[in-house]
Protein backbone atom coordinates (compact mmCIF):
# COMPACT_ATOMS: atom_id res chain seq x y z
CA UNK A 1 0.00 0.00 0.00
CA UNK A 2 2.79 2.05 0.03
CA UNK A 3 1.10 4.23 3.85
CA UNK A 4 3.56 3.70 7.01
CA UNK A 5 2.30 1.64 9.86
CA UNK A 6 0.57 4.36 11.72
CA UNK A 7 -1.01 5.18 8.75
CA UNK A 8 -2.62 2.04 8.62
CA UNK A 9 -2.70 1.49 12.25
CA UNK A 10 -4.99 4.81 12.83
CA UNK A 11 -7.09 3.81 9.66
CA UNK A 12 -8.43 -0.02 11.21
CA UNK A 13 -9.21 1.94 14.74
CA UNK A 14 -11.06 4.53 13.32
CA UNK A 15 -12.95 1.77 10.88
CA UNK A 16 -14.68 -0.91 13.53
CA UNK A 17 -17.76 -1.84 15.44
CA UNK A 18 -17.96 -2.22 19.09
CA UNK A 19 -17.45 -6.42 18.72
CA UNK A 20 -14.20 -5.93 17.27
CA UNK A 21 -12.91 -5.07 20.53
CA UNK A 22 -14.16 -8.75 21.40
CA UNK A 23 -10.68 -9.97 20.46
CA UNK A 24 -8.27 -9.70 22.94
CA UNK A 25 -4.53 -10.62 23.38
CA UNK A 26 -3.39 -11.61 26.67
CA UNK A 27 -0.21 -11.94 25.43
CA UNK A 28 0.36 -8.69 23.59
CA UNK A 29 -2.08 -7.39 26.19
CA UNK A 30 -3.36 -5.16 23.53
CA UNK A 31 -6.75 -5.31 21.61
CA UNK A 32 -7.00 -7.01 18.02
CA UNK A 33 -8.33 -4.57 15.73
CA UNK A 34 -10.60 -6.16 12.84
CA UNK A 35 -11.10 -3.47 9.30
CA UNK A 36 -14.62 -3.24 8.71
CA UNK A 37 -14.67 -1.86 5.19
CA UNK A 38 -18.51 -0.72 4.84
CA UNK A 39 -17.67 1.58 7.25
CA UNK A 40 -14.52 2.60 6.17
CA UNK A 41 -16.28 3.41 3.34
CA UNK A 42 -19.59 5.43 4.77
CA UNK A 43 -16.52 7.64 6.97
CA UNK A 44 -14.89 8.50 3.22
CA UNK A 45 -17.95 9.18 2.19
CA UNK A 46 -19.25 11.46 5.05
CA UNK A 47 -15.95 13.26 5.06
CA UNK A 48 -16.26 14.37 1.25
CA UNK A 49 -19.56 15.70 1.80
CA UNK A 50 -17.42 17.93 4.58
CA UNK A 51 -14.80 19.23 1.80
CA UNK A 52 -15.08 23.24 1.72
CA UNK A 53 -17.27 23.62 4.19
CA UNK A 54 -17.53 22.85 7.71
CA UNK A 55 -18.57 25.80 9.53
CA UNK A 56 -21.14 26.31 12.11
CA UNK A 57 -22.69 29.26 10.25
CA UNK A 58 -26.16 28.75 9.92
CA UNK A 59 -28.95 31.35 7.98
CA UNK A 60 -30.02 32.59 11.46
CA UNK A 61 -26.86 33.56 12.16
CA UNK A 62 -26.26 34.93 9.15
CA UNK A 63 -29.46 36.96 9.51
CA UNK A 64 -28.65 38.21 12.68
CA UNK A 65 -24.68 38.85 11.71
CA UNK A 66 -26.07 40.73 8.26
CA UNK A 67 -28.99 42.92 10.60
CA UNK A 68 -25.81 44.05 13.10
CA UNK A 69 -23.50 45.22 10.16
CA UNK A 70 -25.91 47.38 8.78
CA UNK A 71 -26.60 48.81 12.18
CA UNK A 72 -22.53 49.78 11.94
CA UNK A 73 -22.00 47.58 15.07
CA UNK A 74 -18.69 45.22 14.94
CA UNK A 75 -18.38 41.58 15.29
CA UNK A 76 -17.81 41.81 19.06
CA UNK A 77 -20.87 43.69 20.05
CA UNK A 78 -22.63 41.50 17.63
CA UNK A 79 -21.79 38.33 18.99
CA UNK A 80 -22.15 39.54 23.03
CA UNK A 81 -25.32 41.52 22.34
CA UNK A 82 -27.32 39.28 20.07
CA UNK A 83 -28.32 35.48 21.56
CA UNK A 84 -28.53 34.28 17.74
CA UNK A 85 -24.69 34.18 17.53
CA UNK A 86 -23.74 31.44 19.21
CA UNK A 87 -19.79 31.74 18.42
CA UNK A 88 -16.47 33.17 19.75
CA UNK A 89 -15.58 36.46 18.18
CA UNK A 90 -12.81 35.45 16.07
CA UNK A 91 -15.08 32.80 14.09
CA UNK A 92 -17.19 35.73 12.91
CA UNK A 93 -14.17 37.74 11.78
CA UNK A 94 -13.06 34.40 9.95
CA UNK A 95 -16.21 33.96 8.37
CA UNK A 96 -16.20 37.59 7.03
CA UNK A 97 -12.84 36.98 5.77
CA UNK A 98 -13.10 34.11 4.03
CA UNK A 99 -16.35 35.34 2.10
CA UNK A 100 -18.50 32.93 4.00
CA UNK A 101 -20.98 36.27 4.30
CA UNK A 102 -20.88 37.40 0.80
CA UNK A 103 -23.51 40.33 1.66
CA UNK A 104 -20.45 41.94 3.77
CA UNK A 105 -17.51 43.59 3.33
CA UNK A 106 -14.03 42.36 4.28
CA UNK A 107 -13.07 45.89 5.05
CA UNK A 108 -15.71 45.58 8.25
CA UNK A 109 -11.91 44.16 9.94
CA UNK A 110 -10.33 47.63 10.46
CA UNK A 111 -7.26 48.46 10.25
CA UNK A 112 -5.06 51.25 12.31
CA UNK A 113 -4.58 54.51 10.71
CA UNK A 114 -2.76 57.17 11.85
CA UNK A 115 -4.37 60.98 12.67
CA UNK A 116 -3.25 63.77 11.28
CA UNK A 117 -3.11 66.42 14.36
CA UNK A 118 -5.64 69.42 14.32
CA UNK A 119 -3.76 72.74 13.27
CA UNK A 120 -4.82 75.65 15.74
CA UNK A 121 -4.99 79.04 14.89
CA UNK A 122 -2.69 81.28 17.39
CA UNK A 123 -4.66 82.78 20.18
CA UNK A 124 -4.66 85.99 21.27
CA UNK A 125 -3.81 87.66 24.65
CA UNK A 126 -6.62 87.63 26.20
CA UNK A 127 -8.14 84.26 24.64
CA UNK A 128 -4.94 82.82 26.21
CA UNK A 129 -5.98 84.38 29.56
CA UNK A 130 -9.53 82.70 29.40
CA UNK A 131 -7.64 79.34 28.31
CA UNK A 132 -5.21 79.13 30.96
CA UNK A 133 -7.85 79.83 33.57
CA UNK A 134 -10.21 77.44 32.51
CA UNK A 135 -7.25 74.75 31.99
CA UNK A 136 -8.19 70.85 32.50
CA UNK A 137 -5.17 70.88 35.01
CA UNK A 138 -7.93 72.39 37.09
CA UNK A 139 -10.49 69.94 36.55
CA UNK A 140 -11.97 67.83 39.44
CA UNK A 141 -10.99 64.45 40.09
CA UNK A 142 -14.18 63.61 39.94
CA UNK A 143 -14.73 64.50 36.99
CA UNK A 144 -11.19 62.48 35.48
CA UNK A 145 -12.75 59.43 37.25
CA UNK A 146 -16.08 59.48 35.69
CA UNK A 147 -17.53 58.93 38.81
CA UNK A 148 -20.71 61.12 38.23
CA UNK A 149 -22.97 61.68 35.42
CA UNK A 150 -23.27 65.12 33.55
CA UNK A 151 -19.29 65.57 32.60
CA UNK A 152 -19.32 66.34 29.11
CA UNK A 153 -16.87 66.77 26.16
CA UNK A 154 -17.78 68.39 23.02
CA UNK A 155 -15.81 68.85 19.56
CA UNK A 156 -16.91 69.94 15.85
CA UNK A 157 -16.87 67.45 13.05
CA UNK A 158 -15.64 69.49 10.45
CA UNK A 159 -17.15 69.69 6.05
CA UNK A 160 -14.97 69.46 3.58
CA UNK A 161 -13.13 73.01 2.54
CA UNK A 162 -16.23 73.67 0.77
CA UNK A 163 -18.87 73.17 3.06
CA UNK A 164 -19.92 75.76 5.56
CA UNK A 165 -21.80 73.79 8.03
CA UNK A 166 -20.78 71.54 11.30
CA UNK A 167 -21.91 69.58 12.95
CA UNK A 168 -21.34 69.85 16.81
CA UNK A 169 -21.15 66.75 19.06
CA UNK A 170 -21.14 66.27 22.93
CA UNK A 171 -20.53 62.92 24.61
CA UNK A 172 -21.33 62.27 28.42
CA UNK A 173 -17.83 60.98 30.14
CA UNK A 174 -19.93 58.31 32.01
CA UNK A 175 -22.52 56.89 30.15
CA UNK A 176 -20.83 58.09 26.31
CA UNK A 177 -24.47 59.04 25.64
CA UNK A 178 -23.81 61.51 22.61
CA UNK A 179 -25.62 64.24 21.14
CA UNK A 180 -25.60 65.73 17.90
CA UNK A 181 -26.83 69.32 16.60
CA UNK A 182 -25.93 71.14 13.11
CA UNK A 183 -24.14 74.59 13.50
CA UNK A 184 -24.17 77.20 11.07
CA UNK A 185 -20.29 77.85 10.76
CA UNK A 186 -17.71 77.30 12.73
CA UNK A 187 -17.93 80.51 15.06
CA UNK A 188 -18.38 80.91 18.39
CA UNK A 189 -21.93 82.51 17.63
CA UNK A 190 -22.71 79.45 15.85
CA UNK A 191 -22.42 77.88 18.52
CA UNK A 192 -25.06 79.04 20.90
CA UNK A 193 -28.11 77.82 19.10
CA UNK A 194 -27.00 74.41 19.68
CA UNK A 195 -25.88 75.36 23.22
CA UNK A 196 -29.42 76.37 24.14
CA UNK A 197 -30.54 73.31 22.48
CA UNK A 198 -28.55 71.03 24.10
CA UNK A 199 -29.40 72.43 27.25
CA UNK A 200 -32.89 72.49 27.12
CA UNK A 201 -32.80 69.08 26.55
CA UNK A 202 -30.22 67.74 29.24
CA UNK A 203 -29.76 70.80 31.15
CA UNK A 204 -30.09 69.79 34.43
CA UNK A 205 -27.90 66.64 33.95
CA UNK A 206 -24.85 69.10 33.04
CA UNK A 207 -22.07 69.96 35.43
CA UNK A 208 -19.17 70.79 33.33
CA UNK A 209 -18.27 70.90 29.55
CA UNK A 210 -14.77 70.22 28.45
CA UNK A 211 -13.36 71.40 24.81
CA UNK A 212 -10.29 72.13 22.80
CA UNK A 213 -8.85 75.37 21.92
CA UNK A 214 -10.39 75.33 18.65
CA UNK A 215 -12.10 78.81 17.41
CA UNK A 216 -15.21 77.98 17.76
CA UNK A 217 -15.06 77.67 21.64
CA UNK A 218 -11.89 79.89 22.64
CA UNK A 219 -13.75 83.09 22.42
CA UNK A 220 -15.98 85.15 25.14
CA UNK A 221 -19.11 84.22 23.24
CA UNK A 222 -19.63 80.41 23.88
CA UNK A 223 -17.70 80.70 27.37
CA UNK A 224 -20.18 83.46 28.71
CA UNK A 225 -23.10 81.41 27.06
CA UNK A 226 -22.07 78.57 29.16
CA UNK A 227 -20.96 80.47 32.45
CA UNK A 228 -22.93 83.08 32.87
CA UNK A 229 -26.19 82.02 31.33
CA UNK A 230 -26.16 78.23 32.63
CA UNK A 231 -23.87 78.83 35.47
CA UNK A 232 -21.57 75.38 34.27
CA UNK A 233 -18.42 75.14 34.25
CA UNK A 234 -16.23 74.94 31.02
CA UNK A 235 -11.99 73.52 30.85
CA UNK A 236 -9.70 73.46 27.99
CA UNK A 237 -7.67 70.76 27.19
CA UNK A 238 -4.15 71.30 26.00
CA UNK A 239 -3.23 72.08 22.55
CA UNK A 240 -2.41 69.07 20.03
CA UNK A 241 -4.04 66.62 22.84
CA UNK A 242 -7.19 64.99 21.41
CA UNK A 243 -6.49 62.22 23.89
CA UNK A 244 -7.73 64.65 26.78
CA UNK A 245 -11.04 64.32 24.95
CA UNK A 246 -11.03 60.44 24.67
CA UNK A 247 -14.44 59.56 24.80
CA UNK A 248 -15.28 62.60 22.61
CA UNK A 249 -12.99 61.96 19.86
CA UNK A 250 -13.53 58.18 19.56
CA UNK A 251 -17.52 59.38 19.46
CA UNK A 252 -16.56 61.57 16.09
CA UNK A 253 -14.74 58.23 14.84
CA UNK A 254 -18.00 56.68 14.79
CA UNK A 255 -19.65 59.31 13.32
CA UNK A 256 -17.56 59.45 10.11
CA UNK A 257 -19.09 55.93 9.23
CA UNK A 258 -22.25 57.56 8.43
CA UNK A 259 -20.88 60.52 7.18
CA UNK A 260 -17.11 60.24 5.67
CA UNK A 261 -14.29 62.76 5.07
CA UNK A 262 -14.57 65.01 2.22
CA UNK A 263 -17.89 66.06 2.18
CA UNK A 264 -20.11 68.85 3.18
CA UNK A 265 -23.44 68.75 5.28
CA UNK A 266 -25.26 70.88 3.38
CA UNK A 267 -27.94 68.37 2.76
CA UNK A 268 -27.75 67.24 6.44
CA UNK A 269 -30.76 67.59 8.63
CA UNK A 270 -31.13 67.77 12.09
CA UNK A 271 -33.49 64.90 11.96
CA UNK A 272 -30.50 62.92 10.66
CA UNK A 273 -28.27 64.10 13.22
CA UNK A 274 -31.13 62.78 15.99
CA UNK A 275 -31.26 59.59 14.01
CA UNK A 276 -27.23 58.94 13.69
CA UNK A 277 -27.16 59.92 17.37
CA UNK A 278 -29.50 57.31 18.39
CA UNK A 279 -27.60 54.93 16.54
CA UNK A 280 -25.16 55.31 18.28
CA UNK A 281 -26.73 55.64 21.59
CA UNK A 282 -28.19 52.23 21.13
CA UNK A 283 -25.22 50.50 20.31
CA UNK A 284 -24.15 47.93 22.76
CA UNK A 285 -20.90 48.92 24.70
CA UNK A 286 -18.08 46.74 25.68
CA UNK A 287 -17.23 48.92 28.65
CA UNK A 288 -21.07 48.86 29.79
CA UNK A 289 -21.23 45.10 30.07
CA UNK A 290 -22.34 45.27 25.97
CA UNK A 291 -25.48 47.32 27.60
CA UNK A 292 -26.21 50.58 25.11
CA UNK A 293 -25.30 53.94 25.99
CA UNK A 294 -29.18 54.93 26.16
CA UNK A 295 -29.90 52.56 28.80
CA UNK A 296 -27.05 53.46 31.08
CA UNK A 297 -27.87 57.18 30.65
CA UNK A 298 -31.56 56.68 31.18
CA UNK A 299 -30.47 54.82 34.71
CA UNK A 300 -28.15 57.76 36.04
CA UNK A 301 -30.75 60.31 34.79
CA UNK A 302 -33.41 57.83 36.89
CA UNK A 303 -31.22 58.30 39.90
CA UNK A 304 -30.95 62.22 39.81
CA UNK A 305 -34.50 61.88 39.40
CA UNK A 306 -34.34 60.29 42.59
CA UNK A 307 -32.54 62.66 44.40
CA UNK A 308 -34.81 65.05 42.87
CA UNK A 309 -31.83 67.08 41.01
CA UNK A 310 -33.14 66.04 37.04
CA UNK A 311 -35.96 67.16 35.98
CA UNK A 312 -36.64 65.33 32.75
CA UNK A 313 -38.36 67.05 29.45
CA UNK A 314 -41.36 65.56 28.72
CA UNK A 315 -42.21 66.88 25.45
CA UNK A 316 -38.77 65.93 23.73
Amino acid sequence: LNRSRSTISREIIRSQEYQDYERYSPKRRQHMYRYNALIAQNNARHRKLKIGRNTKLTDEMKAAIIEGYKKKWSPEQIVNADSRVSVCVNTVYNWILRGFIKELDRRLVKRYRKKSARKYRALGRNESEMVLKRSIEQRPSVINKRERLGDWEIDCVLPSREGKKCIVTLTERKSRYTFMALAASQSGSSMIPVIDTFMSLHGDAVHSITCDRGREFANSTFISCIERNYHKKVYFTHAYAPQERGTNENTNGLIRAYLPKKQTFESQSQFDMIHIANQLNTRPKKIHGFKTCAEIFKNEVLKLERDNAYIPNNSV
